[in-house]
Protein backbone atom coordinates (compact mmCIF):
# COMPACT_ATOMS: atom_id res chain seq x y z
CA UNK A 1 0.00 0.00 0.00
CA UNK A 2 2.83 2.38 0.90
CA UNK A 3 4.54 1.67 -2.45
CA UNK A 4 1.29 2.46 -4.27
CA UNK A 5 1.03 5.86 -2.54
CA UNK A 6 4.64 6.69 -3.42
CA UNK A 7 4.07 5.63 -7.04
CA UNK A 8 0.91 7.76 -7.24
CA UNK A 9 2.69 10.78 -5.77
CA UNK A 10 5.57 10.34 -8.21
CA UNK A 11 3.13 10.00 -11.12
CA UNK A 12 1.43 13.32 -10.30
CA UNK A 13 4.71 15.04 -9.59
CA UNK A 14 5.92 14.13 -13.08
CA UNK A 15 2.61 15.19 -14.65
CA UNK A 16 2.63 18.56 -12.87
CA UNK A 17 6.26 19.23 -13.76
CA UNK A 18 5.57 18.41 -17.40
CA UNK A 19 2.46 20.61 -17.44
CA UNK A 20 4.20 23.59 -15.88
CA UNK A 21 7.32 23.27 -17.98
CA UNK A 22 5.51 22.72 -21.26
CA UNK A 23 3.32 25.79 -21.52
CA UNK A 24 5.26 28.58 -19.88
CA UNK A 25 4.15 31.02 -17.23
CA UNK A 26 1.69 29.92 -14.57
CA UNK A 27 0.04 31.89 -11.78
CA UNK A 28 -0.50 29.86 -8.61
CA UNK A 29 -4.10 30.88 -7.84
CA UNK A 30 -4.46 28.60 -4.81
CA UNK A 31 -2.87 25.45 -3.41
CA UNK A 32 -4.52 23.24 -6.05
CA UNK A 33 -4.97 25.56 -9.05
CA UNK A 34 -2.47 27.05 -11.46
CA UNK A 35 -3.63 29.38 -14.24
CA UNK A 36 -1.79 29.32 -17.56
CA UNK A 37 -1.19 33.05 -18.05
CA UNK A 38 -0.29 32.57 -21.72
CA UNK A 39 -3.78 31.20 -22.31
CA UNK A 40 -5.61 34.08 -20.59
CA UNK A 41 -7.32 36.18 -23.25
CA UNK A 42 -9.87 38.97 -22.89
CA UNK A 43 -12.02 39.57 -25.95
CA UNK A 44 -15.17 41.51 -26.71
CA UNK A 45 -18.16 39.89 -28.40
CA UNK A 46 -21.17 42.13 -29.09
CA UNK A 47 -19.81 44.58 -26.53
CA UNK A 48 -19.49 41.95 -23.79
CA UNK A 49 -16.16 41.24 -22.09
CA UNK A 50 -15.22 37.57 -22.40
CA UNK A 51 -12.29 35.99 -20.53
CA UNK A 52 -10.97 32.62 -21.69
CA UNK A 53 -8.26 30.81 -19.73
CA UNK A 54 -6.82 27.40 -18.91
CA UNK A 55 -5.93 25.89 -15.56
CA UNK A 56 -4.16 22.87 -14.15
CA UNK A 57 -6.03 21.66 -11.07
CA UNK A 58 -4.79 18.95 -8.75
CA UNK A 59 -6.73 16.83 -6.28
CA UNK A 60 -5.74 13.94 -4.08
CA UNK A 61 -5.36 11.38 -6.88
CA UNK A 62 -6.11 13.31 -10.06
CA UNK A 63 -5.00 16.19 -12.22
CA UNK A 64 -7.41 18.16 -14.43
CA UNK A 65 -6.66 20.40 -17.38
CA UNK A 66 -9.54 22.88 -17.66
CA UNK A 67 -10.64 25.58 -20.09
CA UNK A 68 -12.95 28.27 -18.70
CA UNK A 69 -15.02 30.95 -20.44
CA UNK A 70 -16.22 33.84 -18.26
CA UNK A 71 -18.72 36.41 -19.56
CA UNK A 72 -18.41 39.44 -17.27
CA UNK A 73 -21.49 41.20 -18.66
CA UNK A 74 -23.85 38.24 -18.42
CA UNK A 75 -22.21 37.01 -15.20
CA UNK A 76 -21.83 33.45 -16.48
CA UNK A 77 -18.95 31.03 -16.31
CA UNK A 78 -18.50 27.87 -18.31
CA UNK A 79 -16.13 25.00 -17.71
CA UNK A 80 -15.85 24.51 -21.44
CA UNK A 81 -13.52 21.51 -21.36
CA UNK A 82 -12.02 19.42 -18.58
CA UNK A 83 -9.62 16.55 -19.14
CA UNK A 84 -9.02 14.61 -15.92
CA UNK A 85 -6.26 12.07 -15.48
CA UNK A 86 -5.89 9.58 -12.65
CA UNK A 87 -3.31 6.83 -12.33
CA UNK A 88 -5.73 4.43 -14.07
CA UNK A 89 -8.17 6.54 -16.14
CA UNK A 90 -8.51 9.60 -18.33
CA UNK A 91 -11.82 11.24 -19.18
CA UNK A 92 -13.14 14.44 -20.71
CA UNK A 93 -16.13 16.53 -19.62
CA UNK A 94 -17.90 19.62 -20.91
CA UNK A 95 -20.40 21.87 -19.15
CA UNK A 96 -22.89 24.56 -20.15
CA UNK A 97 -22.47 28.18 -18.99
CA UNK A 98 -23.82 28.71 -15.48
CA UNK A 99 -25.18 31.90 -13.92
CA UNK A 100 -22.97 33.29 -11.19
CA UNK A 101 -25.98 34.93 -9.52
CA UNK A 102 -27.95 31.69 -9.13
CA UNK A 103 -25.08 29.21 -9.16
CA UNK A 104 -23.83 27.07 -6.32
CA UNK A 105 -20.67 27.69 -4.29
CA UNK A 106 -18.44 26.03 -6.91
CA UNK A 107 -19.79 28.28 -9.67
CA UNK A 108 -19.29 31.36 -7.50
CA UNK A 109 -15.72 30.28 -6.66
CA UNK A 110 -14.88 29.79 -10.35
CA UNK A 111 -16.32 33.21 -11.17
CA UNK A 112 -14.27 34.74 -8.36
CA UNK A 113 -11.17 33.09 -9.84
CA UNK A 114 -12.03 34.65 -13.22
CA UNK A 115 -12.54 38.10 -11.64
CA UNK A 116 -9.21 37.84 -9.80
CA UNK A 117 -7.52 36.85 -13.06
CA UNK A 118 -9.03 39.85 -14.86
CA UNK A 119 -7.67 42.11 -12.12
CA UNK A 120 -4.30 40.39 -12.40
CA UNK A 121 -4.38 41.08 -16.16
CA UNK A 122 -5.32 44.72 -15.56
CA UNK A 123 -8.90 44.57 -16.90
Amino acid sequence: MHVKKIATALFFSVLMTAAVGASGTYWQYDANTQIDMKSAKVSYKSGEKILTFRTVETAEDSISYCTYVYNAAEQTIQLQRMVTKTPTHQYESTFYPESVRTGNATIKARAHMAEMLMQHLGH
